[in-house]
């Protein structure tokens, strides 16, 4: 163990960490955490009964899990499974983030790199949707589609989604600190006893209509890249 602190200092590896935008170590601390909390949950889940009377502290994960699945079963259809759970991990760690300021953490989604990553990974499941569902030939067909001239459009509207994923959130994500420092210029001194409450509200309520939107834009872009004739009810 000691051999291998010592490497990591060598490395340079705990003046890397020092450096790094405080955004980026609470990404790292917050998927610690999370990852404990999914550990914790999953063994606490595996003791519920089936049969019993479901226990109220499940009732919101459930209502949660439920209401991304039947939206992804809508737009998705029969292939709705392969994709729910990355939706629904998703939506979790954007709500988290995005309010993690509650919290004392620096929000990870006010760092466009983070928000573009994730937009990232989304952009690639929606093309390699297109691929499964249409074929090779298909999904580069949809791009000279209704008519070949309109290809250089298709691709920048095809490019330019992770893009508006990426700065919608970040733009939003920081739009809370820009109102707060303008409340408090309006108001002065005075103002101070009421930040706490008007942060919590503001971090709060757009920390989850933007988790919201994310996800849901995810979803609806590929559910564009799915023949139709998959999108059936199951």
């Amino acid at each position: 163990m000691h051999e291998v602190i010592k490497f990591m200092s060598q490395a340079g590896f705990y003046e890397d960490l020092r450096n790094m935008p405080g955004q980026v170590k609470s990404t790292i601390c917050l998927t610690i955490i999370i990852s404990i909390l999914c550990l914790i949950f999953y063994f606490k889940v595996k003791k519920v009964d089936p049969l019993a009377k479901t226990p109220k502290w499940l009732v919101p994960f459930i209502l949660l899990v439920s209401t991304i699945n039947d939206f992804v079963k809508t737009y998705i259809g029969k292939r709705w499974k392969s994709y729910a759970p990355y939706f629904v991990s998703l939506g979790i760690f954007l709500f988290i983030s995005n309010t993690s300021s509650i919290w004392g953490i620096t929000p990870p989604t006010t760092y466009i790199m983070i928000n573009a990553a994730l937009a990232v990974i989304s952009f690639f499941i929606i093309q390699i949707t297109g691929i499964v569902s249409n074929g090779v030939l298909g999904y580069l067909k949809s791009f000279v589609t209704p008519i070949p001239v309109l290809l250089p459009i298709n691709l920048i509207g095809e490019f330019s989604f992770p893009l508006s994923l990426c700065l919608r959130i970040t733009g939003n994500m920081m739009a809370g600190s820009v109102i707060s420092a303008l409340v408090i210029g309006a108001f002065g001194y005075a103002a101070i006893p009421f930040m706490p409450v008007i942060n919590a509200i503001m971090d709060l309520f757009s920390g989850v209509i933007q988790a919201a939107v994310f996800v849901m834009l995810s979803i609806i872009f590929v559910s564009m890249k799915i023949d139709d004739s998959e999108k059936i009810e199951v």
